[in-house]
């Protein structure tokens, strides 16, 4: 399998078995903890209302008890005095601090019979005013706000007396802007807006678009206990409306507030949320891709090694079945070969006896010396064929491999001078000797320096490099010639394949030296790159 396909289908696989169950949770979280947190922001708002209109009702009745303090210390005929009433006005808009505009005595005609304040009123009569009537009936009455004869939006409080069972009203009229700032108190947020309505819908307070006495967009509010919420659309802007009666369920307060800002606290925390979930989706996609690349960067490893254990195998068993046969083979030909030799040397002995002519005997002789090179020929080739396939006793001992290399570039280092090649050894003086034939090292060895050699045409430089690896000894043989083809890289340990031109090589000498390194518990391997040289890596254990 391709490995970056298969390092692709490992993240992405793992991903979603990560990412998935995390998305849902953070989306569960999201709707779970939005839900929660919105509802305790419309708890908390609703808190607050409650709260703001516990403390308007307070100032009502503060301000209410001061009036009725103010007219149960006071009989009609002091009250009637113009003097009197206006200290006791001082007094009163010192006590409620600034909470009154006006103070006036009124009789049961409806006849304003005393007067302190900024209006023309005294002589006025209110018998017809419907806040007259409602405090008659009552005695005690707070009024929506109206204009009355001064035509200024405002509110007044009156209180009934008895005297002498002639009933007499006080009446005062409350500071509208202080009333407003009270009210507004309770506004929240940069939109939010706090108001008072009236059972009309009419604006008792100055709202933060229109006057008093405005229609507010609340038709006929509809009495409920306690505090209620709702969302409205108020210009195309979702609005989350709070409201509650007071003033014995005659106002209605009104606090709302853009249903955005209300929700900020949740947006502030989702955002945090998506923050810290990006966050851990990037450290689960880096810790994946890393993961993944390491665990498929060692699966790939582990299949070059088996793929690398299996040509092994497959190598050992076809060298061990051509060894066979190759010394059969060489078996063989050699008996042949050894006939030839035989009649060979009989004919040079009866030509050299005979009485032949001078010019053909010479051609005789060039013939059978010919015939004499290829005969040695064969049989170098056949005692090769006999070394590869021979299965002889392993003589293994403790080899230092410094001194045994050493020994081996003194005996061709004329062989590579004549070449024109640079025969290099590098070694660290701590190496520890390994259990090998120094003979055969010194056939591989040989053999590979000579494959150099034929590399180097014009000259250059061989390595040969002993280092210590962790259960191991590495020799590597390094030269700088024109390198072995890709497609031939594989094929160099089979026997009898060559890249040298026909006559100059039999195709089984790196077969005898792989063979001969396995017998070490060993191993060959090769590496070229066309153009800039070839190695030649001989692994060898060190000794248990």
């Amino acid at each position: 399998m391709d490995q970056p396909f298969f390092h692709r289908r490992i993240v992405a696989v793992l991903l979603f078995v990560s990412l998935v169950p995390l998305c849902l949770v953070g989306i569960g979280a999201w709707v779970v903890f939005g839900q929660l947190l919105e509802q305790k922001s419309l708890e908390i708002q609703k808190s607050t209302v409650e709260n703001h209109a516990r403390s308007i009702e307070a100032y009502l009745d503060e301000n209410l008890h001061l009036l009725q303090l103010l007219a149960e210390s006071n009989t009609l005929l002091e009250l009637q005095d113009g003097k009197r009433l206006s200290e006791l006005f001082t007094d009163l808009d010192l006590s409620s601090s600034g909470g009154f505009v006006d103070i006036g005595v009124i009789d049961k005609n409806g006849q304003h019979l005393a007067y302190v304040g900024p209006y023309d009123l005294k002589n006025r009569n209110y018998s017809e005013a419907d806040w007259f009537e409602e405090v008659m009936v009552m005695g005690v009455y707070i009024s929506d706000v109206f204009l009355g004869f001064r035509q200024v939006p405002h509110c007044i409080f009156a209180i009934k007396t008895e005297n002498k069972d002639e009933p007499w009203i006080l009446r005062a009229t409350i500071n509208s802007e202080k009333f407003d700032t009270i009210v507004k108190t309770g506004m929240l947020g940069e939109t939010g807006e706090t108001f008072i309505v009236n059972h009309a819908g009419l604006f008792q307070t100055t709202p933060r678009k229109g006057s008093v006495l405005d229609s507010s967009l609340i038709e006929k509010p509809v009495y409920h206990q306690g505090v209620q919420d709702q969302r409205i659309d108020l210009n195309g802007i979702e609005k989350i409306q709070v409201t509650t009666w007071l003033n014995d369920n005659r106002w209605l307060l009104v606090v709302q507030q853009d249903a955005s800002e209300v929700r900020a606290p949740l947006n502030r925390a989702t955002t945090y949320g998506a923050s810290i979930i990006l966050i851990a989706v990037i450290l689960i996609v880096f810790t994946t891709s890393f993961a993944t690349r390491h665990l498929t960067n060692r699966i790939e490893k582990a299949n070059e090694q088996r793929e690398e254990m299996h040509r092994a195998f497959m190598r050992s068993a076809k060298l061990a079945s051509i060894g066979e046969l190759a010394t059969g083979l060489a078996h063989e030909i050699n008996n042949p070969l050894a006939i030839l030799s035989a009649d060979q040397t009989n004919i040079s002995d009866l030509v050299s006896d005979s009485d032949i002519d001078e010019k053909f005997l010479d051609e005789i002789n060039e013939s059978l010396e010919r015939s004499k090179n290829q005969i040695q020929r064969c049989k170098s080739i056949t005692t090769k064929m006999l070394q590869f396939g021979r299965k002889r006793e392993v003589e293994l001992e403790l080899t230092d491999l410094v001194k045994s290399l050493q020994e081996i570039k003194n005996l061709l280092e004329r062989q590579a001078s004549v070449r024109n090649v640079e025969l290099i050894l590098e070694f660290k003086e701590d190496l520890p000797p390994v259990m090998i034939d120094s003979v055969e090292l010194e056939q591989v060895v040989v053999n590979l320096i000579h494959n150099s050699f034929d590399a180097l045409t014009f000259g250059g430089k061989i390595v040969m490099t002993l280092r210590r690896e962790e259960k191991n000894v590495l020799l590597e043989i390094k030269d700088d010639g024109f390198g072995i083809p890709p497609m031939d890289i594989e094929r160099i340990f089979e026997p009898f394949f060559t890249t040298k031109p026909v006559g100059k090589g039999t195709g089984l000498g790196l077969s005898v030296c792989y063979g001969i390194v396995e017998s070490w518990n060993g191993r060959l391997e090769a590496e070229s790159e066309p153009g800039k040289g070839t190695a030649m890596r001989i692994h060898i254990p060190l000794p248990n």
